[in-house]
């Protein structure tokens, strides 16, 4: 396994952790009615130094544990394809959600909209929309990349 295919998982599970992290306490903070303004910023914060740390310790730890000549080794053909297989998949998706997004801002604005949380001002709304959408199309990315490898694209 390449270090880059090494670093692919380890940033697919550092993302399903931070996607599971972050809606396992949202939806707690909404079950027990604590979801507003600054339990929201708290959460965002806490999710975006989770990232920030998880990402530095553990990729330092495969680069640490990894073949140097493998470190040091760059890209190759395959890998640059499945980038962009992944980055693909990720666009599209992520245009997908932008559109979803304009819909519900729409739908929010007649008063009708599932996906509005009340305690929440508007403009956390979107971010919580938005941060979702994030983390889903990296997920799927990371996926996508992950199953080009195995299936030796």
């Amino acid at each position: 396994m390449s270090f880059v295919h090494k670093s692919v998982w380890v940033q697919f599970l550092i993302t399903a952790f931070i996607a599971y992290s972050y809606g396992s306490e949202f939806v707690h903070l909404f079950s027990t009615e604590q979801l507003n303004d600054d339990s929201f910023s708290s959460l965002l914060f806490s999710t975006v130094i989770k990232l920030v740390i998880l990402n530095f310790v553990v990729n330092s730890i495969v680069a640490i544990l990894s073949n140097k000549d493998e470190v040091e080794q760059e890209s190759d053909e395959r890998d640059v394809l499945i980038n962009l297989k992944g980055g693909n998949v990720a666009y599209n998706m992520l245009s997908a959600w932008v559109v979803f997004i304009i819909v519900s801002l729409w739908a929010t604005s007649l008063g009708k909209s599932l996906y509005h949380f009340g305690t929440l001002s508007g403009e956390f709304n979107i971010l919580n929309i938005l941060l979702v959408g994030f983390l889903v199309v990296e997920i799927i990315r990371f996926s996508y990349q992950l199953f080009h490898y195995h299936k030796g694209v």
